[in-house]
């Protein structure tokens, strides 16, 4: 059984809005529950949006000759 890119990135976006719906914020935080934080760079961002924006014109373009 293949398993296409799209049916993986499907699972994972539903994976990620099912997550972020479950987090409920709560005042009493200790240390151990503490946020991280991430610093991305400039160049990191652009390069995470040329990554992303090139994962979805392939998506695309691979839709388009199915068709």
């Amino acid at each position: 059984m293949t398993i296409s890119d799209y049916q993986i990135n499907n699972v994972i976006k539903t994976y990620m809005r099912n997550m972020k719906s479950r987090t409920i914020p709560t005042d009493n935080t200790s240390e151990s529950d503490a946020e991280d934080r991430v610093l991305i760079s400039d160049e990191g961002m652009k390069r995470m949006l040329f990554d992303r924006i090139g994962e979805m014109m392939t998506e695309r373009l691979r839709k388009h000759d199915q068709e």
